[in-house]
């Protein structure tokens, strides 16, 4: 039975709520006073109503109903990355203590037989990260698991590369890098569960760039291996991870992530592939653009508001990044694996299926960024397509504009980071931070920070 909790209240209608606004403001124009744009891109109302709501909306379902009864509404695996010099007992540890999958850097001559001595990957999703071949790291991965005497059907998680990682990061031809991805697709067809490559967008939001135009660029480069892999829609849409970068835009990212997903049907739609939003499997990390190296503690607030946005807008697994995670210290990474434990045990996140379902707000700007993706992506396409516009330049030279705006925006303290131009640590907390200087090849698109030019300005002048 439903109960109206406010039923002692008359409804305003949204007319009445602008009405209202005008007279606090003393008769200016609401619009122009109060309207702001998201991410520089999307118009924001001064403030929305049940009118504003699209004419559909349902709750999304982010995964399957499990089989196994009891479980919550909610689920989502919470991933630690294994860096150099991590022990067995080490890995071991993290898995007996909130880890819940592994992020695996592989180059495919590594013994996994030592390393993951006990690890049992049919019970754990595991993402591999290629260091070199990505044929070879997968290759070797296999060859372990198979080992292990897991059940080809169980094994789950994919691969953390994606065909235009060959050119950001080596310089070599689209074209090559699809060969690369039609064998991948090869080797995964005994292992259903497991993607053969990801459509990873936070290239595009680590670097700097827009967090719009970093779901184009990725659906941009799913059409072109659409259309130029020669592999079978069906097959790819089965095989194709989605991984995303979430910042500190809060309610921003939640509509984000979930248009994401929500696009990827359309577009398998298109292809004649029928797809429902719960078969899409959404890898989502916490931002290293957002944060900054001067003041630690800053960023262990926007790492948990970013994994609270990351499980509301629907991420099936979910990656906490402490800030340069190969140098940080054991107790950093221990807070962010526990970021996961703690949205689940003591705010109760997995209890609601979907608690951003009905948000006059989030539902309304879902609804632009599922208008803003299609009008984009048909620019693309009027200047080649995704691999002219990588090989134009076109992907760099956006990504590039949006950082250097934002980093002197940051700079000029026109945009606030606290810890960074408010409120910074003081000096002697900022002594011995490990500055790497930033440095990027034309055909290179480098994670850096918002905060990095003000950073270079504070380490070496103290």
């Amino acid at each position: 039975m439903t109960r109206n909790l406010f039923q002692e209240f008359e409804p305003s209608s949204k007319s009445e709520w602008m009405a209202q606004a005008t007279r606090d403001i003393k008769g200016k124009d609401v619009q122009a006073v109060l309207s702001s744009k998201l991410w520089d891109s999307l118009h924001q109302a001064p403030f929305y109503a049940f009118e504003d709501l699209p004419s559909e909306i349902s709750q999304s379902r982010f995964h399957s109903f499990p089989d196994l009864p009891g479980l919550p509404p909610r689920i989502w695996n919470n991933l630690v990355s294994v860096i150099p010099g991590d022990s067995n007992p080490e890995i071991l540890k993290f898995l007996e203590n909130g880890a819940e999958g592994l992020v695996l850097p592989l180059y495919g001559a590594e013994n996994l037989e030592e390393v993951l001595h006990g690890v049992l990957p049919h019970y754990i999703p595991m993402l591999i990260k290629p260091l070199g071949n990505p044929v070879q790291a997968l290759a070797r991965f296999f060859e372990w698991a198979d080992a292990t005497g897991a059940n080809p059907d169980q094994l789950s998680g994919g691969m953390l590369w994606t065909p235009s990682d060959l050119y950001f990061d080596r310089n070599e031809s689209f074209g090559l890098a699809l060969e690369i991805l039609n064998e991948l697709v090869e080797m995964t067809e005994p292992y259903p569960n497991f993607k053969a490559f990801a459509i990873q967008t936070s290239r595009y939001t680590e670097s700097g760039g827009n967090p719009l135009d970093a779901l184009v660029f990725g659906l941009g480069e799913l059409m072109e291996i659409l259309d130029k892999s020669g592999r079978q829609p069906e097959e790819l849409f089965q095989k194709v991870l989605l991984e995303a970068s979430v910042g500190e835009v809060h309610f921003g990212e939640i509509a984000r992530l979930k248009a994401f997903r929500k696009a990827i049907v359309s577009l398998a739609g298109l292809y004649q592939v029928p797809m429902k939003e719960e078969e899409v499997v959404l890898s989502v990390q916490t931002s290293q653009w957002s944060k900054s190296i001067l003041d630690v503690n800053t960023n262990l607030i926007r790492q948990t508001y970013e994994a609270m946005a990351g499980v509301l807008g629907g991420a099936n697994l979910l990656w906490v990044k402490p800030l340069q995670e190969e140098s940080a210290m054991d107790l950093d990474r221990r807070i962010a694996r526990n970021v996961s434990t703690i949205l689940r045990e003591e705010s109760y996140l997995d209890k609601v299926q979907d608690p951003a379902a009905g948000s006059f707000y989030l539902e309304s700007i879902t609804a632009e960024i599922l208008d803003f993706i299609p009008a984009q992506l048909s620019v693309l396409e009027k200047k080649g397509g995704f691999e002219n516009a990588l090989n134009q330049g076109h992907v760099h030279a956006s990504v590039r504009a949006n950082r250097e705006k934002i980093q002197n925006q940051v700079f000029e303290n026109q945009l606030v980071k606290i810890g960074a131009n408010q409120y910074p640590a003081p000096p002697k907390l900022q002594k011995n931070l490990d500055l790497e200087l930033f440095e990027e090849k034309m055909h290179e698109l480098k994670p850096t920070r918002a905060t990095y030019l003000i950073e270079l300005q504070t380490l070496t002048q103290s």
